[in-house]
C-alpha cells in the first residue's frame, strides 16, 4: 500500500513567529521615515548654510565698498580738497617744521619744532656773573636792559633769566612779576621751550619754595590744562615729563580727565613719522593700534610728508554696512584692529589685502549658520516622527497583547481540556472495570460484588458532579444561571455540606465550627453547597497529606463569614488575583501535578455574587489558604 502524494503544503506561522515579524516590520517602516526625515533636514541645513554665507559674501562687498568710498574722502583731504572729519588731524612737515591742523590737535608731536632763542652771546655777562661770581644783583642790573629789548625772544630770554636771578635775591614779588611777563610772550622760545611754558613752569617751582599752596594749585593747573589741550608743540618726551611735574604740584586735585583721542592721535603721529623717515615718499595707509584705534594715511614726495590722522571709528560707519553681520578689520598678524570680531562664529567670509587691495583683512561674522530658522521645521517634524511611533508602538502593543492575550487563552483553553480529559477519564475507567466484572459475573464473593457496586456509585456520582460543575460554569459564563433563594440556617448548610464532602476528603480531617446566634440568611441551598465544596475540595488537594481543613462560621460586620482554612502549600502573591480567573491553575499546581479544571473557584465566585457578597482570599506560601465567604444577612441577591 503506498501513501498519497502530497499536493501541497501551507505553513502557517505561530503566534510568536507573527510578533517578530509585525514587530521588524514596524521598525523597518520607522527607520526608513527617520532615515528620509533625517536626509530632507541635512538637505534644508545645507541650503540653508549656503543662503547665510551668500548673505556674508553680499555684505563684505558693501562693506569693501563702503571702505573704498571713505578712503576716496580721506585722500582729496590729503590734497586739500576735503574738510576734516571730526576728531581728525592734518600733519604737514615743511623744511623741518611740523604744521598740525587744527593746531591743539596732537598733545605732543615726533619732533620738535625749529627754537627761535635769542643769540647765547647776549647774555654771556649776565651768566658769568650769576653762574661764576655768584653775583646775582649784578646779574640784575645786566639783564633789566635785555629785558626791554624790542625783539621778542631777547626779551623772553632776558626775562626767564631775570626771574631766576631776582628769586635768587629774595626778590620774590618781582620774579613772579617777571615770569608773569614771560608768560605773554606766547610766540617766543625759551632753551627750545615755549615761553608761556616756561615761565609757568618757573612760577611753580618759586611758589612751591615760598609754601605758596593757593597760588601753586591755581597756576599748576593752568599748566596742566594747556599740557592735556596740546596747547605747546612739545616732545612726547618733554610732554610727559611736565605733566608728571604738573600733578605731582596739584596731588590729589590733579584732573583725571585725560583726552584718549588726542593722545591716541599724537601717537599714531610718532608711528607715520618713524614710517616716513624709513621709507621716505610714496604713500601709506595704515591703522595704528591704540585705545581707540587711528586710521593713519599719508603721501610724500620724499621731502615734504602730509598725513592725514583720524579716529578709526570714522570707518565703523562703513562697516556698518554688513547690517546684523558683525564686521572687522584685521592687521596681517590676525589681530584685531576695528570693529567687532566674534571667535564663535559660526560661519565667516574674509576679504584679503590680496582680494580688496586694502591693507587689512576684512572678516564678516554670523553667530549662526542660518538653520536657527528650521528650528520650527525640525520641531514639526520631530513632533510628527513621535506621534508616528507613539502611533506605531501603540497598535504593536496592542497587537502584541491581542495575539500574547489569544494565546494564553488557547493554552488555557487547552490545560483545561487536558483536565478535563483527565477527570473523565479516571471515573470512566473505573465505571468500565466494574461493568466488565459484572457483565462476566466474575466476582469471587458477594462481599466483592457489594464493594464494587459502592465504588461504581461513588465514581458515577462524581461523573455526575464533574457533568454538572461544567454545565453550572457554562451558564454562569452565558449569564443565565438563577438562583432559588429561601431563608435558610448558615450552620445547618454548612455543617451538611461538610458531611456530605466527608466520604470524598481522602482521609484528611475536616472541623466544623459554628459560632452561636448566627442570621438567618436568604440562600440557595445547592448553590452555596456547591461553592463549599469545591472549597473544601481545593483546600484537600493542595494540602500534603494528612491534609487538616478547619470551616468557621461566624458573623463579622452585619455580614455572615464563612472560612475555609488550610495548611496546604499556598498561594504566591503575583498569583492571588489570578486565581478566580476561569481556566488558571497556579505554577506550583501545574508543578506537582495536582488535578484540577480551573473552573472551581471562578464558579465560587459567581455563586458568591449571585448571592450579594463577596469573597477574600489570605495566603501565605508554605503556610496555608484561607477563602472567607461574605453573604449579607437577611438580605436577597
Amino acid at each position: 500500500m503506498t501513501s498519497a502524494p502530497i499536493i501541497g503544503s501551507k505553513k502557517v506561522l505561530s503566534p510568536r513567529s507573527f510578533q517578530g515579524l509585525f514587530l521588524a516590520v514596524t521598525l523597518l517602516f520607522a527607520a526608513a521615515v527617520g532615515w528620509l526625515g533625517w536626509r530632507l533636514l541635512e538637505q534644508d541645513r545645507a541650503l540653508a548654510r549656503r543662503r547665510r554665507v551668500e548673505q556674508l559674501e553680499a555684505a563684505a562687498d558693501r562693506v569693501t565698498g563702503a571702505l573704498y568710498r571713505r578712503l576716496s574722502e580721506f585722500e582729496e583731504i590729503l590734497t586739500g580738497g576735503g574738510r576734516l572729519p571730526d576728531g581728525a588731524v592734518l600733519l604737514r612737515t615743511r623744511a623741518g617744521e611740523i604744521e598740525t591742523q587744527p593746531p591743539d590737535g596732537l598733545l605732543y608731536v615726533p619732533v620738535a619744532p625749529v627754537s627761535r632763542d635769542a643769540p647765547p652771546g647776549l647774555f654771556a655777562a649776565s651768566e658769568e656773573l650769576e653762574f661764576r661770581r655768584n653775583d646775582p644783583a649784578a646779574a640784575i642790573a645786566a639783564l633789566q636792559p635785555l629785558a626791554r629789548s624790542g625783539d621778542p625772544a631777547v626779551r623772553a630770554a632776558a626775562l626767564a633769566r631775570l626771574g631766576r636771578n631776582l628769586g635768587k635775591s629774595g626778590r620774590y614779588t618781582e620774579a613772579l612779576a617777571a615770569y608773569g611777563q614771560l608768560a605773554g610772550l606766547d610766540a617766543a622760545a625759551v632753551y627750545g621751550l615755549p615761553a608761556e611754558l616756561v615761565a609757568l613752569e618757573s612760577r611753580c617751582a618759586l611758589l612751591e619754595r615760598l609754601g605758596n599752596q593757593p597760588e601753586l594749585a591755581r597756576e599748576a593747573a593752568v599748566l596742566h590744562r594747556n599740557l592735556m589741550n596740546g596747547k605747546w608743540s612739545l616732545r612726547r618726551a618733554t610732554h610727559e615729563f611736565q605733566l608728571a611735574q604738573a600733578r605731582e604740584w596739584l596731588g590729589e586735585a590733579a584732573e583725571s580727565h585725560y583726552d584718549r583721542g588726542k593722545a591716541a592721535l599724537s601717537a599714531a603721529a610718532e608711528t607715520v613719522w618713524v614710517t616716513w623717515q624709513r621709507e621716505r615718499g610714496g604713500k601709506g595707509r595704515r591703522i595704528v593700534a591704540g585705545d581707540p584705534a587711528v586710521l593713519a594715511e599719508w603721501t610724500s614726495d620724499g621731502e615734504e610728508l602730509t598725513a592725514l590722522l583720524a579716529p578709526a571709528a570714522t570707518l565703523e560707519a562703513a562697516l556698518g554696512e554688513a547690517g546684523a553681520f558683525p564686521a572687522a578689520l584685521a592687521d596681517a598678524e590676525g589681530r584685531s584692529l576695528l570693529g567687532r570680531a566674534e571667535p564663535a562664529a559660526r560661519l565667516r567670509v574674509e576679504r584679503t589685502p590680496a582680494s580688496t587691495k586694502l591693507p587689512w583683512t576684512l572678516e564678516v561674522a554670523s553667530l549662526d549658520d542660518g538653520t536657527g530658522q528650521l528650528a520650527g521645521r525640525q520641531w514639526a517634524f520631530a513632533a510628527g516622527f513621535a506621534l508616528l511611533m507613539a502611533m506605531l508602538a501603540g497598535v504593536s502593543f496592542t497587537v502584541a497583547r491581542a495575539v500574547s492575550k489569544e494565546m494564553a487563552v488557547a493554552r488555557l483553553q487547552t490545560d483545561f481540556v487536558a483536565a478535563v480529559s483527565h477527570e473523565f477519564r479516571s471515573p470512566l475507567s473505573s465505571i468500565s472495570q466494574i461493568a466488565e466484572l459484572l457483565d462476566a459475573e466474575r466476582w469471587p464473593t458477594p462481599e466483592h460484588r457489594r464493594k464494587g457496586c459502592e465504588i461504581l456509585t461513588r465514581e458515577t456520582a462524581r461523573l455526575r458532579r464533574l457533568v454538572e460543575g461544567l454545565l453550572d460554569f457554562a451558564r454562569m459564563e452565558a449569564g443565565t444561571e438563577s438562583y432559588r433563594l429561601e431563608l435558610l440556617d448558615p450552620g445547618e448548610i454548612v455543617r451538611a455540606a461538610v458531611e456530605e464532602f466527608r466520604p470524598a476528603a481522602n482521609g484528611a480531617a475536616v472541623e466544623v465550627q459554628v459560632a452561636g446566634g448566627l442570621p438567618v440568611i436568604r440562600a440557595d441551598r445547592e448553590a452555596l453547597r456547591r461553592a463549599l465544596w469545591n472549597l473544601l475540595e481545593n483546600a484537600v488537594r493542595y494540602s500534603p497529606a494528612p491534609a487538616r481543613v478547619r470551616v468557621d462560621v461566624a458573623t463579622a460586620g452585619g455580614q455572615l463569614a464563612i472560612r475555609v482554612r488550610d495548611d496546604g502549600i499556598g498561594i504566591p502573591a503575583d498569583e492571588q488575583a489570578q486565581v478566580f480567573r476561569k481556566f488558571f491553575r497556579g505554577g506550583e499546581a501545574r508543578a506537582r501535578g495536582v488535578k484540577g479544571t480551573g473552573i472551581g473557584l471562578t464558579m465560587v465566585r459567581h455563586i458568591v455574587h449571585g448571592h450579594g457578597g463577596e469573597i477574600k482570599l489570605e495566603s501565605t506560601p508554605g503556610q496555608g489558604t484561607t477563602f472567607t465567604i461574605l453573604i449579607p444577612a437577611g438580605r436577597t441577591a
